[in-house]
Protein backbone atom coordinates (compact mmCIF):
# COMPACT_ATOMS: atom_id res chain seq x y z
CA UNK A 1 0.00 0.00 0.00
CA UNK A 2 1.51 3.13 -1.02
CA UNK A 3 1.14 6.40 0.67
CA UNK A 4 1.42 9.65 -1.18
CA UNK A 5 2.99 12.48 0.75
CA UNK A 6 2.68 16.02 -0.43
CA UNK A 7 5.54 18.37 0.61
CA UNK A 8 4.68 22.11 0.59
CA UNK A 9 7.67 24.43 0.20
CA UNK A 10 7.53 27.88 1.79
CA UNK A 11 8.51 30.57 -0.70
CA UNK A 12 9.72 33.87 0.87
CA UNK A 13 7.99 37.08 -0.09
CA UNK A 14 9.58 38.76 -3.06
CA UNK A 15 9.22 42.15 -1.30
CA UNK A 16 11.11 41.00 1.79
CA UNK A 17 13.90 39.49 -0.22
CA UNK A 18 14.36 42.59 -2.37
CA UNK A 19 15.21 45.06 0.60
CA UNK A 20 14.71 48.87 0.33
CA UNK A 21 13.79 50.38 -2.93
CA UNK A 22 15.80 53.17 -4.55
CA UNK A 23 13.04 55.66 -3.80
CA UNK A 24 13.13 54.78 -0.11
CA UNK A 25 16.90 55.18 0.01
CA UNK A 26 16.71 58.57 -1.69
CA UNK A 27 14.03 59.73 0.72
CA UNK A 28 16.13 58.62 3.71
CA UNK A 29 19.18 60.45 2.35
CA UNK A 30 17.18 63.59 1.81
CA UNK A 31 15.85 63.50 5.35
CA UNK A 32 19.35 62.90 6.73
CA UNK A 33 20.70 65.80 4.68
CA UNK A 34 18.01 68.13 5.96
CA UNK A 35 18.73 67.09 9.54
CA UNK A 36 22.49 67.65 8.99
CA UNK A 37 21.87 71.09 7.49
CA UNK A 38 19.66 72.01 10.43
CA UNK A 39 22.30 70.87 12.92
CA UNK A 40 25.06 72.82 11.16
CA UNK A 41 22.90 75.91 10.89
CA UNK A 42 22.13 75.72 14.60
CA UNK A 43 25.82 75.22 15.34
CA UNK A 44 26.78 78.20 13.16
CA UNK A 45 24.29 80.48 14.92
CA UNK A 46 25.43 79.20 18.31
CA UNK A 47 29.09 79.72 17.37
CA UNK A 48 28.31 83.26 16.22
CA UNK A 49 26.67 84.05 19.55
CA UNK A 50 29.59 82.47 21.42
CA UNK A 51 32.16 84.42 19.39
CA UNK A 52 30.30 87.68 19.91
CA UNK A 53 29.95 87.06 23.64
CA UNK A 54 33.60 86.06 24.00
CA UNK A 55 34.84 89.02 21.97
CA UNK A 56 32.65 91.39 23.94
CA UNK A 57 33.98 89.87 27.15
CA UNK A 58 37.56 90.40 25.98
CA UNK A 59 36.83 94.06 25.29
CA UNK A 60 35.28 94.54 28.72
CA UNK A 61 38.22 92.83 30.46
CA UNK A 62 40.93 94.72 28.55
CA UNK A 63 39.18 98.06 28.90
CA UNK A 64 38.66 97.52 32.64
CA UNK A 65 42.33 96.70 33.17
CA UNK A 66 43.48 99.73 31.17
CA UNK A 67 41.08 102.08 32.93
CA UNK A 68 41.99 100.84 36.40
CA UNK A 69 45.72 101.17 35.75
CA UNK A 70 45.40 104.68 34.38
CA UNK A 71 43.09 105.76 37.19
CA UNK A 72 45.50 104.45 39.81
CA UNK A 73 48.38 106.57 38.54
CA UNK A 74 46.20 109.64 38.00
CA UNK A 75 45.06 109.52 41.64
CA UNK A 76 48.71 109.78 42.68
CA UNK A 77 49.58 112.48 40.13
CA UNK A 78 51.42 115.44 41.60
CA UNK A 79 52.25 113.91 44.96
CA UNK A 80 55.45 115.59 46.17
CA UNK A 81 55.54 117.84 43.08
CA UNK A 82 52.73 120.22 43.89
CA UNK A 83 54.69 123.26 45.05
CA UNK A 84 54.21 126.34 42.90
CA UNK A 85 58.01 126.73 42.79
CA UNK A 86 58.20 123.43 40.89
CA UNK A 87 55.15 123.33 38.65
CA UNK A 88 55.96 123.42 34.96
CA UNK A 89 59.72 123.16 35.42
CA UNK A 90 61.72 121.37 32.71
CA UNK A 91 63.81 118.75 34.52
CA UNK A 92 67.26 117.84 33.21
CA UNK A 93 68.01 114.20 34.09
CA UNK A 94 70.71 111.62 33.49
CA UNK A 95 70.82 107.83 33.83
CA UNK A 96 74.12 105.97 33.71
CA UNK A 97 72.70 102.50 34.47
CA UNK A 98 71.97 101.84 30.81
CA UNK A 99 74.45 101.49 27.96
CA UNK A 100 75.03 103.99 26.59
CA UNK A 101 74.17 106.36 29.44
CA UNK A 102 71.20 108.55 28.56
CA UNK A 103 70.25 112.16 29.13
CA UNK A 104 66.52 112.82 29.24
CA UNK A 105 64.04 115.48 30.28
CA UNK A 106 60.51 115.56 31.65
CA UNK A 107 58.06 118.22 32.80
CA UNK A 108 57.64 118.52 36.55
CA UNK A 109 53.84 118.58 36.55
CA UNK A 110 51.19 116.09 37.70
CA UNK A 111 50.01 115.14 34.22
CA UNK A 112 50.76 116.18 30.65
CA UNK A 113 48.32 115.36 27.86
CA UNK A 114 49.96 115.31 24.44
CA UNK A 115 47.35 115.47 21.72
CA UNK A 116 47.63 112.94 18.93
CA UNK A 117 47.98 114.23 15.38
CA UNK A 118 44.50 114.92 14.04
CA UNK A 119 42.19 112.40 15.69
CA UNK A 120 44.96 109.95 16.64
CA UNK A 121 45.10 108.71 20.26
CA UNK A 122 46.49 111.02 22.93
CA UNK A 123 49.48 110.34 25.18
CA UNK A 124 49.18 110.86 28.95
CA UNK A 125 52.30 111.35 31.09
CA UNK A 126 51.86 111.15 34.86
CA UNK A 127 54.43 112.12 37.50
CA UNK A 128 54.59 111.73 41.28
CA UNK A 129 57.07 111.18 44.08
CA UNK A 130 57.39 108.10 46.28
CA UNK A 131 58.64 109.93 49.34
CA UNK A 132 57.15 108.64 52.60
CA UNK A 133 57.27 112.02 54.33
CA UNK A 134 55.75 115.39 53.63
CA UNK A 135 58.06 117.06 51.08
CA UNK A 136 59.52 120.28 52.47
CA UNK A 137 61.75 122.69 50.55
CA UNK A 138 65.42 122.94 51.46
CA UNK A 139 67.29 126.16 50.67
CA UNK A 140 70.88 126.68 49.67
CA UNK A 141 73.16 128.54 52.06
CA UNK A 142 75.93 128.90 49.46
CA UNK A 143 75.69 129.69 45.78
CA UNK A 144 77.25 127.06 43.51
CA UNK A 145 80.71 127.93 42.21
CA UNK A 146 80.31 125.34 39.41
CA UNK A 147 77.37 123.29 38.03
CA UNK A 148 78.79 120.09 39.56
CA UNK A 149 79.43 121.50 43.04
CA UNK A 150 77.81 119.89 46.07
CA UNK A 151 75.02 121.65 47.95
CA UNK A 152 75.23 123.42 51.32
CA UNK A 153 71.70 123.69 52.71
CA UNK A 154 69.87 125.14 55.67
CA UNK A 155 68.31 121.82 56.73
CA UNK A 156 69.24 118.33 55.51
CA UNK A 157 67.03 116.50 58.00
CA UNK A 158 65.62 113.25 56.60
CA UNK A 159 67.88 113.09 53.55
CA UNK A 160 69.77 109.83 53.06
CA UNK A 161 72.16 108.37 50.54
CA UNK A 162 70.26 106.98 47.56
CA UNK A 163 67.38 109.44 47.64
CA UNK A 164 66.58 111.65 44.66
CA UNK A 165 66.22 115.43 44.79
CA UNK A 166 65.06 118.17 42.43
CA UNK A 167 66.86 121.52 42.39
CA UNK A 168 64.74 124.41 41.14
CA UNK A 169 65.28 128.13 40.63
CA UNK A 170 63.10 130.63 38.81
CA UNK A 171 64.33 131.26 35.28
CA UNK A 172 66.50 128.12 35.17
CA UNK A 173 65.94 124.51 34.26
CA UNK A 174 65.44 122.16 37.16
CA UNK A 175 67.83 119.26 37.62
CA UNK A 176 67.56 115.77 39.08
CA UNK A 177 70.28 114.39 41.38
CA UNK A 178 70.83 111.37 43.58
CA UNK A 179 72.15 112.01 47.09
CA UNK A 180 75.31 109.97 47.75
CA UNK A 181 75.83 110.77 51.42
CA UNK A 182 73.72 110.80 54.55
CA UNK A 183 74.23 114.32 55.99
CA UNK A 184 73.39 113.29 59.54
CA UNK A 185 76.30 110.81 59.45
CA UNK A 186 78.84 113.41 58.32
CA UNK A 187 81.35 114.90 60.72
CA UNK A 188 80.34 118.00 62.69
CA UNK A 189 80.55 121.05 60.46
CA UNK A 190 79.64 119.00 57.37
CA UNK A 191 76.09 117.98 58.23
CA UNK A 192 74.69 120.70 55.98
CA UNK A 193 76.33 119.09 52.95
CA UNK A 194 74.47 117.23 50.19
CA UNK A 195 76.86 115.28 47.97
CA UNK A 196 75.74 114.02 44.54
CA UNK A 197 78.73 112.27 43.01
CA UNK A 198 78.69 109.69 40.23
CA UNK A 199 80.14 106.23 40.87
CA UNK A 200 79.79 104.19 44.07
CA UNK A 201 78.49 105.38 47.44
CA UNK A 202 77.67 103.97 50.88
CA UNK A 203 74.08 103.44 51.93
CA UNK A 204 72.99 104.38 55.48
CA UNK A 205 73.47 100.71 56.45
CA UNK A 206 77.03 100.70 55.13
CA UNK A 207 76.44 98.71 51.95
CA UNK A 208 78.00 99.75 48.65
CA UNK A 209 75.72 100.95 45.84
CA UNK A 210 76.09 102.64 42.45
CA UNK A 211 74.76 106.15 41.91
CA UNK A 212 72.51 106.10 38.88
CA UNK A 213 71.24 109.60 38.25
CA UNK A 214 74.28 111.86 38.76
CA UNK A 215 75.82 113.23 35.60
CA UNK A 216 79.59 113.77 35.80
CA UNK A 217 80.26 117.50 35.48
CA UNK A 218 76.66 118.47 36.23
CA UNK A 219 74.01 119.74 33.83
CA UNK A 220 74.79 123.40 33.29
CA UNK A 221 72.63 125.56 35.59
CA UNK A 222 74.69 127.28 38.28
CA UNK A 223 72.18 127.76 41.06
CA UNK A 224 72.23 130.71 43.46
CA UNK A 225 70.84 131.30 46.94
CA UNK A 226 67.40 131.58 45.33
CA UNK A 227 67.41 127.86 44.50
CA UNK A 228 65.23 125.38 46.37
CA UNK A 229 65.77 121.63 46.79
CA UNK A 230 62.87 119.17 47.06
CA UNK A 231 63.24 115.51 48.09
CA UNK A 232 61.48 113.03 45.80
CA UNK A 233 62.07 109.71 47.54
CA UNK A 234 64.11 106.87 46.08
CA UNK A 235 62.33 106.40 42.75
CA UNK A 236 59.66 108.86 41.62
CA UNK A 237 57.27 107.77 38.90
CA UNK A 238 57.12 109.29 35.44
CA UNK A 239 54.72 107.03 33.53
CA UNK A 240 53.86 107.71 29.89
CA UNK A 241 50.70 105.99 28.60
CA UNK A 242 50.18 105.65 24.85
CA UNK A 243 48.57 103.38 22.28
CA UNK A 244 50.93 101.43 20.06
CA UNK A 245 49.75 98.85 17.54
CA UNK A 246 46.29 98.89 19.14
CA UNK A 247 47.64 98.10 22.62
CA UNK A 248 47.74 100.35 25.68
CA UNK A 249 51.40 100.70 26.67
CA UNK A 250 53.17 102.40 29.57
CA UNK A 251 56.75 103.60 29.55
CA UNK A 252 58.62 104.17 32.85
CA UNK A 253 60.87 107.12 31.98
CA UNK A 254 62.89 106.90 35.16
CA UNK A 255 63.85 103.30 34.42
CA UNK A 256 64.65 103.74 30.73
CA UNK A 257 63.04 100.42 29.83
CA UNK A 258 60.96 99.78 26.67
CA UNK A 259 57.21 100.41 26.96
CA UNK A 260 55.33 97.53 28.60
CA UNK A 261 51.90 96.31 27.60
CA UNK A 262 48.97 97.11 29.88
CA UNK A 263 45.94 95.99 27.87
CA UNK A 264 45.40 94.57 24.39
CA UNK A 265 42.98 95.78 21.70
CA UNK A 266 42.75 99.36 22.98
CA UNK A 267 42.21 101.46 19.87
CA UNK A 268 41.55 104.99 21.17
CA UNK A 269 42.51 107.20 24.10
CA UNK A 270 41.43 110.82 24.44
CA UNK A 271 41.91 113.08 27.46
CA UNK A 272 41.23 116.61 28.66
CA UNK A 273 42.30 118.90 31.50
CA UNK A 274 39.71 120.07 34.00
CA UNK A 275 40.38 123.69 35.10
CA UNK A 276 39.15 125.66 38.07
CA UNK A 277 39.26 129.18 36.66
CA UNK A 278 37.30 130.84 39.48
CA UNK A 279 39.03 129.38 42.53
CA UNK A 280 35.91 127.72 43.93
CA UNK A 281 37.32 124.18 43.80
CA UNK A 282 35.15 123.00 40.91
CA UNK A 283 35.94 122.43 37.25
CA UNK A 284 34.71 125.28 35.06
CA UNK A 285 36.41 124.40 31.78
CA UNK A 286 37.38 121.16 30.05
CA UNK A 287 39.94 121.57 27.29
CA UNK A 288 43.08 120.16 25.70
CA UNK A 289 45.39 123.16 26.14
CA UNK A 290 48.53 122.38 28.13
CA UNK A 291 49.42 125.17 30.62
CA UNK A 292 52.72 126.98 30.17
CA UNK A 293 53.02 128.69 33.59
CA UNK A 294 52.97 127.55 37.21
CA UNK A 295 49.78 129.55 37.76
CA UNK A 296 48.17 127.79 34.82
CA UNK A 297 49.11 124.38 36.21
CA UNK A 298 47.74 125.35 39.61
CA UNK A 299 44.30 125.69 37.99
CA UNK A 300 44.31 122.08 36.70
CA UNK A 301 42.45 120.07 39.33
CA UNK A 302 41.08 117.13 37.32
CA UNK A 303 41.59 115.02 34.23
CA UNK A 304 39.00 113.08 32.27
CA UNK A 305 39.71 110.44 29.67
CA UNK A 306 37.85 108.15 27.32
CA UNK A 307 39.19 104.79 26.20
CA UNK A 308 37.87 102.46 23.49
CA UNK A 309 38.42 98.70 23.70
CA UNK A 310 37.80 96.56 20.62
CA UNK A 311 36.66 92.96 20.33
CA UNK A 312 39.50 90.59 19.48
CA UNK A 313 37.67 88.89 16.59
CA UNK A 314 35.94 90.57 13.66
CA UNK A 315 32.33 89.68 12.92
CA UNK A 316 31.43 88.29 9.52
CA UNK A 317 30.14 90.70 6.85
CA UNK A 318 26.52 90.38 5.75
CA UNK A 319 25.39 88.57 2.59
CA UNK A 320 26.43 91.60 0.54
CA UNK A 321 29.95 91.61 1.99
CA UNK A 322 29.31 94.73 4.09
CA UNK A 323 30.39 95.02 7.73
CA UNK A 324 27.62 96.47 9.85
CA UNK A 325 28.44 95.16 13.32
CA UNK A 326 29.13 98.77 14.38
CA UNK A 327 27.32 101.39 12.33
CA UNK A 328 28.17 104.55 14.30
CA UNK A 329 31.35 105.70 16.01
CA UNK A 330 31.28 105.29 19.82
CA UNK A 331 31.18 108.48 21.88
CA UNK A 332 32.23 109.86 25.26
CA UNK A 333 31.69 113.09 27.19
CA UNK A 334 33.85 115.13 24.79
CA UNK A 335 32.35 113.78 21.57
CA UNK A 336 32.80 110.93 19.10
CA UNK A 337 35.89 108.77 18.73
CA UNK A 338 37.48 108.40 15.32
CA UNK A 339 38.12 104.72 14.55
CA UNK A 340 38.60 105.02 10.82
CA UNK A 341 42.29 104.22 11.06
CA UNK A 342 41.21 100.68 10.13
CA UNK A 343 39.25 100.20 6.94
CA UNK A 344 37.32 97.32 8.53
CA UNK A 345 36.53 99.12 11.81
CA UNK A 346 32.80 98.46 11.39
CA UNK A 347 33.40 94.69 11.55
CA UNK A 348 34.23 94.89 15.27
CA UNK A 349 32.40 95.45 18.52
CA UNK A 350 33.56 98.20 20.92
CA UNK A 351 33.28 99.14 24.56
CA UNK A 352 33.83 102.69 25.82
CA UNK A 353 35.37 103.37 29.21
CA UNK A 354 35.52 106.90 30.56
CA UNK A 355 36.53 108.34 33.89
CA UNK A 356 37.02 111.68 35.62
CA UNK A 357 39.83 111.74 38.19
CA UNK A 358 40.29 114.59 40.65
CA UNK A 359 43.93 115.58 41.08
CA UNK A 360 43.71 115.72 44.85
CA UNK A 361 47.38 116.61 45.22
CA UNK A 362 46.76 119.79 43.24
CA UNK A 363 43.96 120.72 45.63
CA UNK A 364 45.82 119.77 48.83
CA UNK A 365 49.08 121.45 47.93
CA UNK A 366 51.19 123.28 50.51
CA UNK A 367 50.57 126.96 51.07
Amino acid sequence: MSHAHSHRRTVPSRRLAAGLTLVEVLIAMAIALLVTLAVFQTFAVSEGYRRSATSGGDAVFNGSIGTHTLQRDLRMAGYGLNSLALLGCNVLAYDESVAPARTFTFALVPVVITQGAGTAPDTIEISYSDTDSMPAPVRLTQALPTPAANYHVDNAFGLEAGQLIIVAEAGLDCSLHQVTNTPSQEAPGRRDLIIHNSGMYRTPSGASAAARYNRPGGFGPTYTLDAVIYPLGRLPTVARYSIQNENLMVEALMLGTPPAGVAANIVQLQAQYGRDTTGDGTVDVWDETTPVTAAGWANVIAVRFGMVARSAVAERPDVNGVCNTTTAAPTWAAGAFDLTGRADWQCYRYRVFESTVTLRNMIWRPA
